[in-house]
């Protein structure tokens, strides 16, 4: 089976976590193919508007046209732990006591 024609784009995403979000997009998109651990190679004929948005659903994990450009993959343990510490930054725990709705007379 011959490679289908097209660019490549290089994901720090694994080929499945890929497939899911650019399920239903189009654009151009012929194949997802495994890099390697947590990487993906997307082959897609996007031009002009559509590859800029095709690179949108990838910029918060990386994304480029050369797979030596790409920096080092993520692994999805450490992106748990970043989303984990910004939340706890957002809402910080509160040192009051907790409220009961529950009193007894």
């Amino acid at each position: 089976m011959s490679d289908p024609k097209g660019d490549k784009l290089f994901v720090n995403l694994s080929a499945s976590q890929a497939r899911r979000r650019l399920k239903g997009f189009g654009h151009g998109v012929r194949k997802v193919q495994s890099a390697g651990r947590n990487q993906a190679v997307i082959v897609h004929t996007a031009t002009g508007r559509h590859l800029t948005e095709l690179e949108g659903k990838f910029a918060d994990v990386g994304c480029s046209s050369a797979e030596s450009a790409l920096g080092k993959p993520v692994e999805p343990h450490q992106e748990l732990d970043r989303v984990q510490e910004a939340s706890e930054e957002s809402f910080p725990a509160s040192d009051s006591p907790a409220i009961t709705s529950a009193t007894r007379s």
